[in-house]
């Protein structure tokens, strides 16, 4: 074959591929000469991913461990379950939608800066990566999100979802938390005292010895009671299936530097519940002052919020509990002794 011919054909491919090139550039923004992995947001095995560090510009901080007892917040408190499920589906499904054109990358950058958060992501005990998610785009359809080491921003969405998702990516550390007091079935429940400070009569203490011996005892005298009501036991028992609180008491609550002077107040309860593992759990509450002024003149203001009540989980989680919430566990001796 002849030599300038095969130079020709030579010229017109490169001149082709360039062509394409060019035209790519200019529809989606240059891209990273780093390839596909400056867009790698996505992560498949999120069952090997077992801490996440969330960091924003407050500084807000949160760490997200996995342990035998499930995700925590802190290394001290339970994780919300649905939070949890939500944030590792978001880190397998998420993608990039599209490249940002250059003019629009560096007030991207800078916006990211201000208003982002930085995302720790380690697996097996090891950083695998670092990601910034940004402000949603105009569209509000996609996140501005940037990995570490990549030189520009990029849209992500997850394929099928309207939506943005740095709504997902939280750093206060009190919404991770979950409101969870205590969680145990029936027959996992050894021991239960509650203790009411205003009332010895109506304190108790249930006992559970094996799975067909359980009694109610007085703890004002210690007395067994006799002719135990079978089914109001194991109501009671059953609320501690999901027992929840309504929020968490945090530092910029006015009362959370109160907590010593409410503590050292009478308690409206004192309960403690050990289960068949001898972990104990402690739940105590404390009454709300109702509002010392009444818009409505006919009716009578309250000494005390008939609502709701202070609680604290294990003397060091301060919360907020409702009576409502309550109203299967807060029962007095005569509950059992009725026939």
């Amino acid at each position: 074959m002849n030599k300038n011919l095969i130079y020709l054909i030579l010229f017109v491919l490169l001149l082709g591929i360039a062509g394409w090139l060019v035209s790519e550039n200019n529809n989606t923004g240059t891209i990273s000469n780093k390839g596909k992995e400056a867009y790698a947001f996505t992560i498949a095995d999120t069952a090997s991913v077992d801490k996440i560090i969330i960091k924003d510009k407050t500084p807000n901080e949160v760490i997200l461990s996995r342990s035998n007892k499930g995700w925590l917040v802190n290394g001290d408190f339970r994780a919300r379950k649905e939070a949890i499920h939500t944030l590792l589906e978001t880190l397998a499904r998420m993608e990039m939608r599209s490249f940002i054109q250059d003019k629009m990358q560096q007030t991207v950058i800078k916006r990211m800066a201000v208003y982002g958060k930085e995302v720790n992501i380690y697996k097996n005990g090891e950083l695998y990566k670092i990601l910034y998610v940004g402000t949603e785009t105009p569209d509000e359809m996609a996140t501005y999100m940037m990995l570490k080491g990549s030189d520009q921003p990029f849209a992500v969405h997850i394929p099928g979802f309207n939506g943005y998702l740095s709504s997902r990516f939280f750093s206060q550390a009190h919404l991770w938390r979950s409101r969870d007091v205590i969680t145990i079935p029936s027959n996992h429940i050894r021991e239960i005292e509650m203790v009411y400070p205003d009332s010895a009569e109506a304190s108790f203490k249930l006992t559970r010895y094996s799975a067909d011996s359980l009694f109610v005892t007085r703890l004002n005298d210690g007395s067994i009671v006799k002719k135990r009501n079978v089914i109001n036991t194991n109501l009671f028992l059953s609320a501690f299936r999901n027992l929840k609180y309504e929020g968490v008491i945090i530092p910029s609550d006015k009362i959370f530097s109160k907590q010593d002077s409410l503590l050292s107040s009478t308690a409206v309860f004192k309960l403690k519940i050990t289960d068949i593992q001898g972990e104990l759990t402690e739940l105590s509450g404390y009454h709300i002052k109702a509002p010392t002024e009444s818009y409505d003149p006919d009716v009578a203001l309250k000494e005390f919020d008939p609502d709701r009540m202070y609680g604290f989980i294990n003397n060091k989680q301060m919360v907020l509990i409702q009576y409502y919430g309550l109203r299967h566990v807060l029962k007095g001796l005569g509950y059992f002794s009725n026939p």
